[in-house]
């Protein structure tokens, strides 16, 4: 027996909405890896746009959703089931991009600590081994009546 796949009218708006919007930040996530990966990022501020608007378009149809409880009772079967696996999915990517976006940050804040220290390295002033009778010397605090005595109080 074929199954019937209800038509889309009988999917609600808000539900359907969710459902592309899943796939198409599932997509964008996916592009946003390979570009931070390859380091391609000339066209990374819109995609990052239109990532941050499907983001908030996102939570709020799913805000909706949770106003609705029954909603969700009352889809098809093969709707609820589409929905979840688009979630899951979303969820894998979302839980991919993240650490992409980490190790790129963490390798370029990798990068400034190691010049900072290269710098540092070249700059500072090496700090070795100073005679300890010509300590006084370094600083320009020589004075000629102030040098250090040792008294004898033998008899």
């Amino acid at each position: 027996m074929k199954q019937m796949r209800p038509s889309p009218s009988l999917i609600p708006p808000v539900i359907a909405g969710t459902i592309a919007m899943m796939g198409e930040l599932e997509s964008l996530m996916k592009v946003e890896d390979e570009m931070v990966s390859l380091r391609k990022l000339e066209s990374y501020q819109e995609l990052n746009r239109r990532k941050q608007k499907l983001t908030l378009d996102y939570q709020t149809n799913i805000k909706a959703i949770i106003a609705q409880p029954d909603l969700l009772k009352q889809l098809p079967e093969d709707v609820r089931k589409a929905l979840k696996v688009a979630g899951e999915r979303l969820a894998a990517a979302t839980m991919h991009n993240a650490l992409v976006l980490r190790g790129a940050v963490m390798a370029s804040q990798r990068l400034i600590h190691n010049i900072v220290a290269i710098i540092k390295e070249e700059v500072m002033p090496k700090q070795g081994y100073t005679n300890p009778r010509t300590s006084r010397l370094a600083l320009g605090n020589y004075s000629p009546t102030c040098a250090p005595v040792s008294v004898s109080r033998k008899v």
